[in-house]
């Protein structure tokens, strides 16, 4: 009867130690949506200026961006996009804006009140490791 028991626990334990990603986003999905995200993702407006933006994710898959110049926190521009995830096995995001083009978060992940990842304006474009506030 130990024996049984023993491996009954032993399947338990193990079940319960078992990473899914699928479990990953979803958990990382139950955070963004319906919250606003604010920081810096590595752009600059056409004169030069940085820029920092506030990223909203719905839970119909699409959300928006709005963008404000660092100097004095002027609207700059405002975008709306399509999200999804690049796969089923990893943390990847990609944010497609239509004729906008389409930008990605890789390796995203959130920390109490901090969203943070890679941000690529194109697919071929450096990475710029972000930090976005919960507001």
């Amino acid at each position: 009867m130990k024996k049984y028991l023993y491996i009954i626990f032993a399947w338990a334990l193990t079940m319960s130690l078992t990473s899914c990603e699928d479990d990953d986003q979803y958990s990382i999905e139950s955070v963004i949506i319906g919250r606003a995200w604010t920081g810096d993702v590595g752009m600059n407006a056409e004169n030069g200026e940085p820029i920092f933006s506030t990223f909203t994710f719905g839970g119909d898959g699409f959300g928006e961006e709005y963008q404000y110049y660092s100097y004095d926190g002027k609207l700059y521009d405002h975008f709306r996009f399509q999200w999804m995830w690049e796969d089923g096995y990893n943390n990847n995001l990609v944010l497609d804006y239509g004729r906008a083009g389409i930008s990605y978060m890789d390796d995203v992940f959130v920390t109490g009140n901090r969203f943070r990842g890679t941000f690529h304006l194109s697919a071929d474009s450096p990475g710029f490791d972000f930090v976005l506030e919960m507001e």
